[in-house]
């Protein structure tokens, strides 16, 4: 852990962080990590590509392709803590509320 001021940062690396399943706030795994976006005038993290699981296109009510799935990016504040899994802040029913308004609100589907 690095210590900045009174703030305690967790450090993790990259290829750490690929794989690991994503669990909404109540409890529903919905995929897993596949990548992060990083902007690198600031090195902030802008989005974590999350490859959502076939089997919840339907309940999180995103069309699903004939072949593979659907990758969905979440901004950094949506995420509670980043442990074995990485956990949200959102449940699944905001999740899906996020995906269909594919707006600027920290959660939309990869082109």
């Amino acid at each position: 852990m690095e210590s900045r001021g009174s703030i305690r940062a967790m450090l993790i690396e990259d290829d750490k962080l690929r794989d690991k399943k994503v669990i909404t706030a109540d409890g529903r795994q919905i995929g897993e990590v596949v990548g992060l976006e990083i902007e690198l005038d600031g090195w902030q993290v802008q989005w974590l590509d999350v490859k959502l699981l076939r089997e919840v296109l339907d309940g999180l009510k995103v069309k699903k392709p004939m072949f593979g799935t659907v990758t969905a990016r979440f901004a950094p504040e949506r995420v509670r803590n980043v442990t074995d899994n990485v956990v949200l802040t959102i449940d699944f029913d905001q999740v899906s509320a996020l995906l269909s308004a594919e707006g600027p609100d920290g959660v939309e589907k990869k082109k």
